[in-house]
């Protein structure tokens, strides 16, 4: 007769439970890593929209990013043209990030002081200007809330003077450059 005995199919399982309880913490920092990334991802690609729609229309484009603590993080995007907008405008409202990018913060580390916000306007030409009218730039950390956001990792987003927008790994909350390892 053909089969498995009882002590074969005992020792699969527990070579399988084993396998598994060194696999599922993995999944779950690639997890959360993923929604950390996804979050400044969407972030990166709402003001390259604000940057292609005011290269467009010929009209500078307001965009305003809120930081803080906790799970709070919001943006809003404000075309300054004259007429009515036929297209959808990314936003990205503090309940809507809340509940989907749940436990992943972002903190604003270049804008005002505290850094809690952040607001510039794309102009036509594609540069980056503060309130005042002066060429600015603005970095946007995103990590999770955890006792040890380290094990997840940082993940930022970058706006340059010239326009450039650009999403990268990061070495910890406060760092405005880029890990290149």
């Amino acid at each position: 007769m053909r089969g498995f005995t009882l002590i074969e199919l005992m020792i699969t399982i527990a070579v399988l439970a084993v396998i598994l309880a060194i696999a599922i913490p993995d999944v779950e920092i690639w997890m959360v890593r993923a929604r950390i990334q996804s979050a400044a991802g969407r972030l990166q690609q709402d003001i390259l929209w604000a940057k292609g729609y005011a290269i467009r229309s010929g009209y500078p484009v307001s965009i305003s990013i809120q930081g803080g603590g906790g799970n709070t993080c919001a943006w809003t995007i404000s075309p300054q043209t004259l007429s009515t907008t036929l297209q959808n405008i990314p936003q990205m409202s503090a309940p809507q990030y809340a509940n989907h990018y749940r436990n992943t913060p972002c903190t604003v580390l270049v804008g005002t002081s505290p850094p809690t916000a952040t607001a510039f306007s794309v102009t036509p030409t594609g540069m980056v200007y503060n309130a005042t009218g002066a060429v600015t730039s603005a970095a946007i950390t995103f990590q999770a809330t955890s006792s040890q956001p380290a094990t997840y990792g940082y993940w930022q987003v970058e706006v340059g003077g010239a326009g450039d927008v650009r999403s990268c790994a990061t070495a910890s909350a406060h760092s405005t450059q880029c890990n290149l390892q």
